[in-house]
């Protein structure tokens, strides 16, 4: 796919000079996620969502505890009922990366920060959302490893692929900052979730 510049802001920074620029990151990531075909856009699946500040393990007989069906950048239900919270809509339409290619996106550099052990390079988008959200991504394999939003960092791992070929994030854990404006975070996550049974053919909405 040919990205216009004029979807595209680049944020200027001397200490960028040899970085890739937006646009081209947003290449980079959308090529590694299997391009934009790749992309979900509308998802099933069946997860275990715990409200825990222990790291759970999902086990072998562990069962899923809720269904959702994401129409990605627009609506979310759990079972039939539409889910009405913005936040939530707006993280899965980032994690599908669809976000990045949205006319509406304006989208800037950050600096590189470390997310766990891994350094990552970084992505804001603003004016398609209410507030800012910035994503990051493994500087090796381009890979989805975390989104800053509002008062939380969701980490993203165990990447798996739907029989479709499309990409998702098997486990995810939310971790809220203690200062947002410093990066730091709490010591325990506040929530976790694994997709157990994912779905991304063409489905009718509930």
């Amino acid at each position: 796919m040919v990205l216009s510049l004029a979807a595209f802001v680049i944020q200027g920074h001397s200490a960028w000079a040899d970085e890739p620029d937006a646009p081209k990151r947003v290449q980079e990531v959308v090529a590694a996620a299997g391009g934009e075909e790749k992309l979900l856009k509308l998802f099933r699946f069946s997860e275990r969502v715990l409200i825990t500040s222990t790291v759970t393990p999902l086990k072998p007989d562990d069962k899923s505890n809720r269904t959702s069906l994401v129409e990605v950048g627009n609506r979310w239900w759990i079972g039939t009922a539409p889910r009405d919270k913005d936040k939530v809509r707006v993280l899965c339409w980032a994690w599908s990366l669809r976000i990045l290619l949205d006319p509406k996106s304006k989208v800037t550099n950050l600096e590189d920060i470390k997310v766990g052990e891994r350094t990552a390079f970084g992505l804001r988008v603003t004016e398609a959302v209410k507030e800012p959200i910035d994503l990051y991504f493994d500087n090796s394999d381009k890979r989805l490893l975390a989104i800053d939003y509002t008062d939380t960092r969701h980490l993203f791992s165990e990447w798996k692929k739907t029989d479709a070929g499309h990409s998702y994030p098997s486990h995810v854990s939310g971790i809220r900052f203690s200062d947002r404006a410093a990066r730091t975070l709490n010591e325990k996550q506040w929530y976790q979730t694994d997709i157990l049974e994912p779905s991304s053919a063409p489905e009718t909405n509930p």
